[in-house]
């Protein structure tokens, strides 16, 4: 059959003569039917005007991709922020629930010391066991109750009407000196000093005047220790003289010491007749049993020629208790130490740390 010319139909003529972009596309011929098959064939732009077209699309491509680079970017800090907002949180919920839980250990050993009620105080008893890491819901505590009674009150040197306590003073001087302390008269001098309310030094002390050409200017307190921290800013007391005296020192207590909780150092500056070695063996014969009277010392060798002067500045029993608390809850954790009065079970001394 001869080919048959058509006329151009709308797509033909629409292909001839609209553009995309700046890119014309033309037909080469006009569409023929050749049997039942079309045949078109189109032209494509010139060469430059096809490089110019993949310029364009790779620019887009580009931005495409630092656009997608930035919105990862974003969305990167954006969950790292949440997760340390989260993490902060979550901390600050733990470090709460702890601190709760550390005010609680302090009324649960106080509750231990009020069903303390026999004749003696000793290392046998429940409360000198503590309690370590209890479990309480997601958390635990861990409680220590250390007696005070057996250590020297500082406080105690000078009285409240004023007056210098010559037993707690003489007791100080031999316990410095044992500790190796130089100068202790004028460590104690210091002491009583900011301690008693008026602003007359006593002979090797320092007053108001002393603290004020100090660098930094400081002041006398003339009142009670609040801390034993604070014995650092007594003229004369170093840091390293204040850690050797933690342990045989305290800011409660009663005129007469606890032998079952007393140092060696403390047994030993109790009178001018005991000597260290009497002490150690008090020290170590409570390690095997405590004392549940003060008659019992007398079963010690050679304790005869010291009974006398040291009796009577002992007791079995212990009044003042300091309670330290250890709360962990995850992450968070909260330690807590409080000094109770055990006669009246009233609470001193209160610190969250």
């Amino acid at each position: 059959m001869a080919s048959q010319k058509v006329r151009p139909t709308a797509l033909q003529r629409f292909f001839k003569i609209s553009t995309y972009g700046m890119y014309a596309f033309t037909l080469e011929k006009p569409l023929r039917l050749v049997g039942r098959n079309f045949c078109l064939a189109i032209v494509f732009a010139k060469p430059s005007t096809m490089r110019h077209l993949n310029n364009q699309r790779g620019m887009a491509l580009l931005l495409v991709l630092a656009i997608t680079a930035l919105l990862a970017t974003l969305l990167s800090q954006l969950a790292f922020s949440t997760l340390v907002d989260l993490r902060l949180t979550q901390t600050y919920r733990d470090t709460t629930r702890a601190y709760y839980l550390a005010k609680g250990g302090i009324q649960i050993g106080r509750m231990v010391l009020a069903d303390d009620t026999n004749s003696y105080d000793g290392n046998d008893e429940m409360w000198a066991q503590g309690i370590a890491n209890y479990p309480v819901g997601t958390g635990e505590v861990s409680i220590r109750i250390t007696p005070l009674d057996g250590r020297i009150n500082i406080n105690k040197l000078v009285s409240s009407s004023g007056n210098i306590n010559a037993v707690i003073k003489d007791r100080c001087l031999r316990l410095f000196d044992i500790l190796g302390i130089d100068n202790s008269p004028s460590h104690i001098e210091a002491l009583i000093d900011w301690l008693d309310a008026d602003d007359d030094p006593q002979p090797a002390g320092a007053e108001a005047g002393y603290y004020a050409l100090q660098s930094p200017p400081s002041y006398c307190k003339n009142g009670p220790l609040d801390t034993l921290d604070e014995l650092e800013l007594v003229a004369g007391f170093s840091h390293d003289e204040v850690k050797k005296l933690r342990p045989h020192i305290s800011l409660y207590g009663d005129s007469k010491l606890h032998l079952n909780s007393a140092t060696a150092e403390v047994l030993y500056a109790l009178a001018e007749e005991m000597d260290m070695a009497t002490a150690e063996m008090i020290v170590a014969q409570r390690k095997t049993a405590p004392y549940e009277m003060l008659d019992e010392m007398k079963l010690l060798p050679d304790m005869d020629s010291f009974y006398w002067a040291i009796n009577g500045q002992l007791q079995v029993q212990a009044n003042y208790y300091r309670i330290d608390t250890d709360a962990r809850v995850n992450d968070g954790r909260r330690r807590a130490s409080g000094v109770v009065k055990k006669e009246n079970n009233s609470l001193l001394y209160f610190q969250i740390l």
